[in-house]
């Protein structure tokens, strides 16, 4: 019941008026006090369930005393009262909360994952638009970033680097040769071996691209491939001089990637080199010029069938490089004393035509200019025939 109602009667067998005092006892405090005569039903209402007691006293008017009369009320525990049911509101009401705070984090989470995902987005396509415009500074290497970028991430695969350290590497690789937007066009395109004070020109294209990207602070890692791929394990890189385990591990593989696709791509001097000729090449390399963790990966996925270009029918050249260098070196310069011998043969023809020309003219015509010469002298109009002529 939502209320308790208490109908109370005093019966006497006089005509007087007792003063009667009830109150609820485990519900309130305050006692009503009134006459019989004002005595009428009692309300109780919101009372949750539980043991009461009804207490009603009879004053003697005459003041001789008092009864006291004591009614038990109980009222049954409604559902929501019960403690279990109160636990699985609270509960209840945690899980709600928990929910609400979950799908709020989630919704947030949501958000700033999309954020970044179009920051990655961004860099991605911007460090691979510094990487094709590094590449266009030479039109010999055109694509060489990029491929040096794809052999580093199937490097990195292959040595068992997390996919967020691989994207990473990536784009590493992809500027790895920024700083040659420094170095003059002359030294950079030269064909031929190159001249001490030009070598070193090339070399500091490490140390400018480190400084260009070093204050990068969304991703700062992305100098360290530019300074460090021409380290080596021995000590003897450029530019610092890092020995095996100083020099950074994604440096380490770009240098590896860097080596295959110099040696495996068309330059100006040369078509691309044998394949095999390429990774016995590298191979020999391991534990001096490259580090020997990331060319056994190398060799590892060569024999997995990568690497080959599609359209490698085992052509190239099988010379070292130094030998192809001054066979290039060696056939300018034949090339350039032909051409000189060959302008100088034209030169004395020329000249041989000239003479006889000359002397087979005739002398009428050699009379008529010389007559000419002499009356232009005495008329003061041309003093030197010699300048005319």
């Amino acid at each position: 019941a939502k209320k308790v109602v208490i109908h109370s009667f005093v019966f006497t067998y006089s005509m007087t008026n007792p003063q009667v005092t009830y109150w609820l006892e485990n519900f309130e405090q305050r006692k009503t006090s009134l006459k019989r005569s004002e005595l009428g039903p009692v309300t109780y209402t919101n009372l949750s369930g539980g043991t009461y007691y009804f207490n009603m006293e009879i004053h003697d008017p005459s003041g001789t005393g008092s009864r006291t009369y004591r009614i038990r009320i109980v009222k049954v525990h409604a559902v929501y009262e019960l403690w279990w049911f109160k636990l699985l509101m609270v509960l209840l009401a945690v899980a709600v909360i928990c929910l609400a705070v979950v799908r709020y984090v989630q919704k947030k989470t949501q958000k700033l994952m999309e954020k970044q995902r179009e920051q990655k987005i961004f860099i991605d396509e911007m460090t691979e638009a510094f990487a094709k415009t590094i590449d266009m500074k030479d039109s010999y290497t055109n694509g060489h970033s990029m491929r040096v970028a794809k052999y580093t991430t199937i490097l990195a695969r292959e040595l068992g680097c997390s996919e967020e350290d691989i994207d990473k590497y990536h784009n590493i690789a992809l500027l790895h040769d920024i700083g040659k937007i420094g170095v003059d066009d002359k030294v950079l395109k030269k064909e031929g071996k190159l001249e001490d004070d030009e070598f070193k020109q090339i070399k500091s294209h490490t140390t400018l691209g480190y400084r260009v990207l070093k204050d990068i602070s969304i991703m700062p890692e992305l100098a360290i491939g530019a300074g460090a791929h021409h380290e080596r394990p021995d000590g003897k890189g450029y530019p610092n001089g890092l020995k095996g385990d100083e020099i950074p591990f994604v440096a380490q593989i770009i240098a590896v990637a860097d080596t295959f696709d110099a040696m495996y791509s068309d330059r100006p001097y040369r078509k691309r080199m044998n394949f095999d000729k390429v990774v016995s090449i590298i191979r020999d390399a391991a534990g001096t010029q490259l580090s020997s963790e990331v060319v056994d990966a190398f060799l590892r996925l060569v024999d997995k069938g990568y690497f080959r270009a599609p359209d490698d029918e085992g052509g190239g050249s099988t010379e070292d490089i130094d030998n192809i260098h001054k066979s290039f070196t060696r056939a300018k310069e034949v090339g350039a004393a032909a051409l000189k011998a060959l302008a100088e043969k034209q030169a004395a023809a020329a000249a041989d035509v000239s003479a006889k020309a000359t002397a087979e003219a005739p002398a009428e015509a050699a009379a008529e200019v010389s007559a000419e010469a002499s009356t232009e002298a005495v008329a003061g109009e041309n003093p030197n025939p010699a300048e005319k002529s």
